[in-house]
């Protein structure tokens, strides 16, 4: 049977999440997002009410599910009623779940680790749901929830999920960045950064096959300081001369 679910906040998590549980056959009963226009087209997806007062949150949802940046979830917290039936959950990273503790009894995490963008909805199934509960029951009720989007769930802690988090960072938002300076580098270049791709995707699609230290190459695995040096000298920025410097030693000291 289909939960009832309201939404705080209307970005890329809030967005995917909404769109996930309503394929799934819950019922998404309102956004609520300091963004009126983002929450009224969010909102119109599903036919469900919209606005940008959390003081007004559906009493009758099973689930208030808040999906805000990191720093906003004090004010967001602060303007709710107390004492709310509905179990509260955040889905962040690196925010403890604890910080809902004292603003309602029922509470906890629903942590997917994806890289969301509301442009793109993406498929849950094998996302993996990290869950985290202040009870067994509302821990069965998270996992039960999620669980109808996804085949990889756990419950981890608020202490795990940080790792976890941290890890991402260098495995999503660094490794972007890379992508990001290869891309300039090869623009200014007059080149063209399409041919790359092959690349990038063989080096990730050896991730499945065993650790990724098994799997370094390069000039800096090699010790070839003379190809090292020639790289160094080829780029102008002073910056990219000592990422490039950083991540060489890096990689030659391990």
């Amino acid at each position: 049977m289909g939960r009832k679910i309201s939404i705080i906040g209307s970005g890329n998590v809030a967005t995917n999440l909404a769109h996930a549980f309503d394929r799934a056959g819950h019922d998404i009963l309102q956004v609520i997002s300091a963004n009126s226009e983002r929450a009224k087209q969010l909102a119109n997806c599903f036919g469900a009410y919209y606005g940008n007062s959390i003081s007004s949150v559906d009493l009758n949802a099973d689930f208030i599910i808040i999906c805000v940046n990191d720093e906003s979830y004090f004010n967001v917290l602060e303007e709710l009623p107390k004492g709310l039936k509905p179990i509260i959950c955040h889905t962040s990273g690196p925010v403890s779940m604890d910080v809902i503790s004292g603003y309602a009894p029922n509470f906890g995490v629903f942590y997917p680790l994806q890289s969301l963008r509301k442009e793109k909805y993406i498929d849950f199934l094998d996302v993996p749901i990290f869950i985290e509960g202040n009870s067994t029951n509302v821990i069965e009720n998270l996992m039960n929830l999620a669980d109808t989007i996804s085949n990889k769930i756990s419950e981890v802690s608020s202490v795990e999920r940080e790792k976890y988090h941290l890890a991402a960072v260098f495995a999503n938002n660094f490794t972007n960045l890379m992508y990001t300076l290869s891309h300039k580098y090869l623009e200014d270049e007059s080149l063209d950064f399409q041919n790359l791709i092959p690349i990038i995707k063989e080096t990730a699609n050896r991730l499945a096959d065993g650790k990724p230290e098994s799997w370094q190459t390069g000039p800096a695995k090699r010790g070839d300081t003379a190809i090292m040096q020639k790289h160094i000298d080829m780029l102008e920025d002073p910056r990219l001369k000592e990422i490039y410097k950083q991540l060489s030693d890096y990689i030659r000291s391990n």
